[in-house]
């Protein structure tokens, strides 16, 4: 599994929430974008009384979850994917029985795991980290990945409130070998060329220890096209595509610090059903082909602290 990670610094005067693009293998990176409005920044201005001075201007406070993200491959037959990993993470408890019914119907099954990483969750991450990237670097030898303490799950990321980060599991998918037409949400979609599937991850809630995410499957399709914006005083031509959000398949999901979301495939009982979980996590469909498994740790919650400066002037 490969990543290549971009820093973003964080203003102490100005900061904006943004959005995030981790791929799957053979993609790129991520890619971040402002949000609409300086509200959804995740900016917190202290009490007027004591973050005002004549000389200091206004305090202000920016917090933050910090997560991180692998995105596992393995052989659809494997014991540890399909079994293993499932045994040690809580299903039951996360949602109500009608939502978790649902949810498993359209094909997505959700598990948590406690502070304490199982070994099935280790064992995958360890595999992740260890694929070469893309570059052709090396991953980290497994001799050096211990999971215990606050060793990463994976690449690490950051998101406030309102911000969102897109997960790609799927890229560039070959509509002419999917039973698309068998998935009732996407029975009518007209252009199916360049399929991608994504998972919105975004904060709906966030305190000091825990943070409610909410995850929105997506469907990037169509030709590419450029858009001319400016971002940040520079012109670009971002590439882009239409996107089917399906609202009526998003959930969330509560989490405290150093747990971890597990979201997979969930097999049919009924003979030759193909769902959107396939489609997300096993779209070749064949016995040993490959199936991915997405994972989400909890790795805690940041706060940056900074004022602003009353005598600042633009030249």
């Amino acid at each position: 599994m490969a990543f290549l990670f971009r820093s973003v610094a964080v203003s102490l005067l100005l900061a904006l929430a943004g959005c995030q693009f981790l791929t799957a293998p053979a993609t790129g990176w991520f890619s971040r974008d402002k949000p609409d409005s300086a509200d959804a920044s995740g900016l917190e201005v202290a009490d007027a009384s004591k973050s005002r001075s004549a000389d200091s201007g206004l305090s202000i406070t920016l917090k933050m979850v910090r997560l991180e993200a692998s995105i596992v491959t393995r052989p659809a037959n494997d014991v540890l994917t399909r079994q293993l990993v499932w045994e040690e993470l809580d299903e039951s408890g996360l949602m109500a029985p009608t939502a978790r019914q649902r949810l498993n119907s359209d094909g997505f099954r959700l598990g948590v795991a406690g502070s304490t990483t199982p070994w099935a969750v280790q064992s995958l991450a360890r595999d992740a980290m260890t694929v070469n990237r893309n570059d052709g670097e090396a991953g980290a030898p497994a001799s050096q990945l211990h999971f215990s303490g606050n060793a990463p799950l994976g690449p690490a990321f950051t998101l406030m409130p309102n911000g969102k980060s897109l997960l790609e599991l799927q890229s560039d998918l070959d509509e002419a070998r999917l039973p698309l037409d068998r998935i009732p949400q996407l029975a009518s979609l007209r252009d199916r060329e360049s399929l991608k599937c994504v998972f919105e991850v975004s904060v709906k809630e966030l305190s000091d220890d825990w943070v409610i995410l909410n995850v929105l499957p997506m469907i990037y399709t169509g030709s590419t096209t450029q858009r001319f914006t400016v971002q940040q005083g520079a012109e670009s031509l971002p590439v882009r595509q239409n996107v089917v959000r399906l609202f009526d398949q998003q959930f969330t999901v509560k989490m405290l610090s150093g747990e971890v979301a597990v979201i997979g495939r969930f097999i049919s009982p009924e003979e030759d059903a193909w769902t959107l979980g396939d489609l997300f996590f096993h779209p070749d469909g064949s016995t040993g082909g490959p199936e991915r498994l997405l994972m989400i740790r909890m790795a805690g919650v940041e706060q940056v602290k900074g004022q602003s400066d009353p005598g600042f002037r633009l030249q």
